[in-house]
């Protein structure tokens, strides 16, 4: 699923090709995807593009769609008579197979572009909402950890009230909004921190390293246009992969030598997800080890 730096990717890249273009029709091709009533958007105009935790927020003339990739959603853009812009996940078909088999909803807009939102496995969706609609949806969702709202004073609050495990708080998104699976594995190894660790066992020392972490983490991976990871297969807007995965420390590198210490990366369960970490630099459930990284 993409994260934080993956949906910020889409919005700066998307945005350049559908912003100030009027929607001609919609065709809605797999109902339960679309939620609201397509005709409703048909003549307004895009308006402005903007991103919350790992939804994609498309502002039309006074009512705003929200998306969701989940697991295996695209969206597609293609402009009349050029190549195509894909976002999300990877695409095995060429223009000319356009809509496909896993096309669910088509967009045309009034210069001939068309976007497509394509999903294999069903799980994405499309909401059209008013504004005041919008703001419950997301109101659930704790501050952008990149704003000036997510203060090391904050994190260290959410995370002193609690006795879960700190990476499982990372993932908490009512907590911080945006962090998935890669990005929660490599801050706590950027951190020196066991993802095990009981949240409210962190010391002020480890805090300050946590919120520099996550900070310093999603910024380079925006820089790099996110992760293209063996398992999430993300593109960028122009259909090529991102590059963060070429600094990834820990995320699938079980088996494979630590790039610090030479040790071995491991691999457990931890809830759903799968946790990657190095025991020689995140020390223990109950200790941890500071790391130093440019």
């Amino acid at each position: 699923m993409p994260e934080l730096p993956e949906v910020e990717t889409v919005r700066r890249k998307l945005e350049k090709k559908i912003v100030g273009r009027q929607i001609i029709k919609v065709k809605v091709l797999e109902e339960k995807q679309f939620f609201g009533d397509p005709e409703a958007i048909i003549g307004r105009k895009i308006k402005s593009l903007w991103r919350r935790a790992k939804i994609l927020v498309i502002d039309i003339d006074g009512l705003s769609l929200l998306v969701h990739l989940k697991m295996t959603g695209q969206i597609i853009y293609l402009s009349k008579g050029k190549g195509l812009v894909s976002v999300g996940h990877p695409l095995p078909f060429s223009t000319d197979q356009l809509p496909n088999k896993t096309t669910r909803i088509i967009i045309d807009l009034d210069d001939g572009g068309k976007i497509f939102f394509n999903d294999l496995r069903k799980f994405g969706w499309l909401k059209l909402l008013t504004q005041k609609e919008v703001k419950k949806e997301l109101s659930k969702f704790g501050p952008e950890p990149l704003k000036k709202a997510f203060t090391q004073k904050y994190l260290a609050n959410k995370l002193g009230q609690t006795k879960r495990e700190v990476k499982t708080v990372l993932l908490d998104q009512s907590v911080i909004a945006g962090i998935g699976n890669i990005y929660a594995n490599e801050v706590l190894f950027r951190a020196g921190i066991n993802p095990r660790r009981q949240a409210n066992s962190l010391s002020d020392r480890e805090i300050t390293k946590l919120y520099q972490a996550i900070r310093k983490i999603l910024s380079k991976a925006i820089d790099y246009g996110g992760t293209s990871a063996a398992d999430q297969a993300y593109v960028q807007p122009d259909a090529s992969p991102g590059q963060y995965q070429e600094k990834l420390k820990v995320y699938q590198r079980d088996g494979q030598k630590c790039y610090r210490c030479g040790g071995i990366i491991k691999r457990f369960k931890q809830g759903s997800r799968s946790t990657f970490w190095c025991p020689g630099c995140q020390g223990t459930a109950k200790n941890s080890k500071t790391i130093t990284e440019n």
